[in-house]
């Protein structure tokens, strides 16, 4: 996965798109507080950071291994976006 913010982003919305066709509710309640950004600023990212530790944490059941793997890597690559490192 590559760690470019338009990456990132995209990858974002296909696991939004996969969670929609599949009816994962609570995954979707979960993103759905920290996406889409609406400014593409810290706080905006954040947020998303926010939202996809709670989709790991919270509805991991509803997730495939796959998702589960993606959501990982996204948490650190937008980690690295928030903290500056």
């Amino acid at each position: 996965m590559k760690a470019s913010a338009e990456s990132l982003l995209e990858s974002v919305a296909a696991l939004v798109d996969s969670w929609c066709e599949r009816r994962c509710l609570s995954a979707l309640r979960f993103i759905l507080q920290g996406y889409p950004l609406s400014s593409g600023l810290t706080d905006d990212w954040g947020n998303l950071l926010k939202a996809l530790e709670n989709v790991r944490a919270f509805a991991r059941d509803e997730l495939t291994e796959e998702e589960t793997k993606a959501v990982g890597e996204l948490i650190v690559f937008v980690s690295r976006i928030v903290y500056q490192t």
